[in-house]
């Protein structure tokens, strides 16, 4: 019993930062409005505890709908011009998943330790009851992909 029945690991994928993002409701809600109106699908999003009135917010998406982030991008700085992005493409995710880590504690411990085992940088953490995702340059996907086979006895399907 390690927690994960199953790996899976999605290339092409984008991340995109925000910092010095103020902290309102009023802000978070027009970024991601018009990143839906745009159509653009968001995944592993982590915003950053307040430091005095601004955070820090993180997402990744599919890299082939970063020219309309892009496009976006411009039109929050326009909006907030203190608001500093960060894009980062060409990254791979990689998702464990397991019923038995809603009652299992050391999951995302011994995925990162086996990370940490390789040269692969982690770039971004998010988790749920019963699912890490782990955000890796895609330089790095392949080393971290073995060392989580290895460590969790569970081969990785590629492309979900």
């Amino acid at each position: 019993m390690n927690g994960v029945s199953k790996i899976s690991v999605c290339e092409e994928i984008a991340l995109v930062s925000f910092q010095r993002i103020p902290s309102d409701i009023a802000t978070l809600a027009s970024i991601f409005t018009r990143l839906a109106n745009a159509k653009v699908n968001l995944d592993m999003i982590s915003q950053t505890a307040p430091q005095g009135h601004l955070i820090g917010l993180s997402f990744t998406l599919r890299s082939e709908q970063l020219v309309e982030v892009l496009e976006l991008i411009n039109q929050f700085r326009e909006d907030h011009p203190d608001i500093k992005p960060m894009v980062s493409n060409g990254n791979c995710k990689i998702q464990l998943y397991g019923e038995e880590m809603r009652e299992l504690y050391g999951v995302a411990a011994s995925a990162i330790e086996a990370i940490s085992e390789t040269d692969a940088e982690l770039t971004l953490i998010s988790t749920g009851e019963v699912e890490i995702s782990l955000l890796v340059p895609k330089s790095s996907c392949d080393a971290a992909v073995k060392a989580l086979e290895e460590k969790f006895s569970v081969k990785a399907e590629y492309g979900i």
